[in-house]
């Protein structure tokens, strides 16, 4: 091989190191490519994964070997060659895509064909073109068709409990919305580096108290790279203005800030990868915050698969929780229900999976054919289910469903216990008609003519289900959230309106009296609910002192070991 040779090579090997040396950046070392390759492989049934691996297969077959002659000629320029070297890994980089995103699937075999028949046709031999277009079209048209039907086969899986009466839950609990909450956090920040992102929030139960959390993170891309996390904000979203509280603490990861080392950028997610395993997969928009014995923890979710020819649903399999120091630790979900009882064990993310599946238990032509199934329709910023509490105390996610197309009543009410991790699903179809989540927004705008709805928004139509009855609890907000204008409450059956005209203070308690009281819950007696609802602020009050001179005797605590550990090091 003479020098012009070896120039040419040399190059080639350029181009192809260039692209890898950027996707190893982007990737977290190839970490997080690896991860998604490797979820595909055990989260996709079997059939569906053959099929994906043999079209990938004659992708190669047919894509590679004009890669591979081009590659021989030895007479090309060293700018020519670098161009090779990059197309080359481009496309090796592209398969590997393939099989774990579907988008890229499409794109990449696509292309390959229109290539490959163009190819062929130029040689005058149109049959064979068409002959490989025929088995490309088949192979692809029965991979389709097979992904159809696999949400069919997978609610299969699931365990449907109908039920003979609607579950109690109390959705005021939630008593402002996710982007009021958010916009007092992020008016409580002072740095000019740091921010709150408002979907990287969750949301939990503290007793009847609904907490929304977020992590202070590096606001801009220099400063994620440079800056750590200062702390978590949690805001108590039972009442209104809401209480928020401040934990400053200097954190080793957020789910915003990286790392760069030279050969990769590291993130928190590509670190839980690692510890957790490649065929586990992370959810991180289902991450929590949770002050807990004076420390901060980050609790994300990991996800697996039951899986088999046809079916596949997702599973909890368990959490990676993070401490202040950046240490993580992967704990099942009988470990994290012991020492985090408070939150809800099932993610979000799970548990709308579930249901989106059991759509389609009635079968594949009464789903696609006949529309003989439900929908589960969002309004607003924050999507459906709403996390809401029982009369035990138990959480629930919730969900309100109705039939498809431009029928918008509500038919079913679907509960996923939040405390299990068994793939059950309970099941109220409602015996008649009444209004749905998508119908709420009309109701509520009928019922205040003079509001100017260009500069409201309607958030969070969070169903109450009190004495079997259903209503809906809708919070109006100003467009930038932070004004709270009226909190109505919807009887679904008669599709009255009672609105809360904000105050000094209102809270949940309030819409809860409105519905015991104006509306006729069946409780025994008015004087005995306004004793009941007395004494259960008395209690939430008493309860609010008590963590307030906790959280004072845990400062001190922490202040007494700091100043003990500086004592010892200095007589060191």
């Amino acid at each position: 091989m003479g020098r012009v040779g070896l120039a040419v090579r040399l190059s080639t090997l350029i181009g192809m190191l260039l692209v890898m040396y950027l996707l190893s950046l982007v990737t977290g070392g190839f970490v997080l490519l690896a991860n998604a390759v490797v979820v595909r492989a055990v989260s996709e049934p079997y059939i569906p994964l053959a099929l994906r691996l043999a079209l990938l297969a004659l992708v190669s077959a047919w894509g590679l070997p004009p890669l591979v002659r081009v590659l021989r000629v030895r007479r090309m320029r060293w700018h020519e060659s670098l161009v090779t070297g990059v197309i080359t890994a481009l496309y090796a980089a592209a398969l590997v895509a393939a099989f774990a995103y579907d988008a890229v699937l499409g794109l990449v075999t696509g292309a390959t064909l229109l290539a490959r028949v163009s190819l062929v046709a130029q040689r005058g031999d149109r049959r064979r073109a068409a002959l490989e277009a025929g088995l490309f079209t088949l192979l692809a048209v029965t991979l389709i068709l097979v992904k159809l039907y696999v949400p069919v086969a997978s609610a299969r899986l699931l365990e449907e409990v109908r039920l003979g009466e609607p579950i109690d839950v109390n959705g005021l609990y939630r008593f402002i919305p996710l982007m009021t909450a958010y916009v007092y956090a992020l008016d409580r920040i002072q740095l000019p580096t740091h921010t709150v992102y408002a979907e990287d929030s969750y949301v939990y139960y503290i007793g009847n108290h609904s907490v929304y959390n977020w992590i202070i993170e590096p606001e801009g891309f220099w400063n994620q790279l440079t800056r750590s996390p200062r702390g978590i904000i949690l805001v108590y979203g039972d009442s209104y203005p809401p209480r928020v509280e401040i934990v400053e603490r200097r954190l080793e990861w957020g789910l915003r800030n990286a790392r760069f080392n030279g050969l990769y950028i590291d993130t928190l997610i590509r670190r839980v990868v690692l510890a957790a395993g490649l065929a586990l997969r992370p959810i991180p928009e289902n991450n929590m915050e949770v002050y807990l014995d004076g420390r901060v923890y980050i609790l994300i979710p990991l996800e697996s698969w039951i899986r088999g020819p046809l079916e596949t649903i997702p599973v909890l399999a368990g959490y990676a929780v993070v401490n202040e120091k950046g240490s993580i630790e992967v704990l099942s979900p009988e470990e994290v229900a012991e020492r985090f009882p408070f939150i809800p064990l099932l993610p979000e993310a799970i548990a709308r999976a579930w249901v989106e599946t059991l759509r389609y238990k009635p079968g594949f032509l009464q789903v696609y054919l006949y529309h003989n199934t439900f929908e589960v329709r969002d309004v607003g910023t924050n999507p459906q289910p709403y996390l809401t509490l029982d009369t035990r105390g138990r959480q629930w996610w919730v969900f309100v469903a109705e039939p498809p197309g431009r029928t918008y009543s509500a038919k079913y009410i679907i509960y996923v216990a939040a405390n299990e991790t068994s793939p059950r699903i309970r099941v109220y179809e409602l015996p008649k008609p009444v209004v749905g989540v998508s119908m709420v927004e009309s109701y509520v705008k009928q019922a205040h003519p003079v509001f100017d709805w260009e500069q409201l928004s309607i958030e969070e139509p969070i169903p109450a289900v009190i004495g079997g009855r259903v209503y809906w609890k809708v919070t109006v907000t100003t467009r930038d959230y932070r004004g709270l204008v009226s909190v109505d409450i919807v009887d679904a059956e008669t599709t009255r309106v009672y609105s809360l005209q904000p105050r000094h203070h209102i809270a949940y308690l309030d819409a809860l009296k409105l519905i015991m009281g104006e509306l006729g819950a069946k409780q025994p007696t008015e004087k005995s609910s306004k004793d009941i609802l007395d004494r259960i602020g008395e209690l939430e009050e008493k309860i609010k002192r008590v963590r307030e001179e906790l959280d004072k005797i845990l400062e001190e605590l922490e202040e007494i070991k700091e100043t003990l550990l500086n004592e010892t090091l200095g007589q060191r």
